[in-house]
């Protein structure tokens, strides 16, 4: 093996080391976060995890109890329904930085992006159409469908 290739393989796997503590830093982190949404009147408080689980429902005072059964159940459904979405939310501002590191791993694998435009370049001039067999399974005016 060469030794600017080795050096090459170096810098990846230093690069994934890295990107795979992060990953690790940022599940940690988000285990312990939480959101908090409480209802319009503000008699109702749910809590969850980025991950989904609830951990606590907090009833501020005795309002909740002069609501019918299924009133009550709808607001509790659309309070965990939007904790879940502000969990997602976070979870995704939290991970999106770290977006796209597998295209730069394979660009860098590849020599670049001048290297991948070319590729792609090359394969527009041989498949203009999309690639071989792009054409398969399509029916044309005379075809009758039930001679497959």
């Amino acid at each position: 093996m060469s030794s600017g290739y080795q050096e090459q393989l170096d810098q990846i796997m230093g690069q994934l080391a890295e990107h795979s503590n992060r990953l690790l830093e940022t599940q940690q982190r988000l285990a312990k976060e939480t959101v908090k949404v409480t209802s319009k009147d503000r008699s109702i408080t749910v809590v969850m995890g980025t991950q989904g689980n609830v951990r606590e429902i907090k009833f501020h005072d005795d309002t909740y109890r002069s609501k019918a059964p299924a009133e009550l159940g709808r607001v509790l459904v659309e309070l965990l329904e939007r904790a879940r979405a502000e969990a997602a939310e976070k979870v995704n501002a939290a991970v999106a930085p770290m977006a796209g590191f597998g295209e730069e791993l394979r660009g860098s694998l590849i020599g670049g992006t001048d290297q991948h435009r070319m590729m792609n370049e090359v394969r527009q001039k041989m498949w203009p159409q999309g690639g071989p067999g792009a054409g398969h399974g399509r029916r044309t005016a005379g075809e009758d469908e039930g001679d497959d």
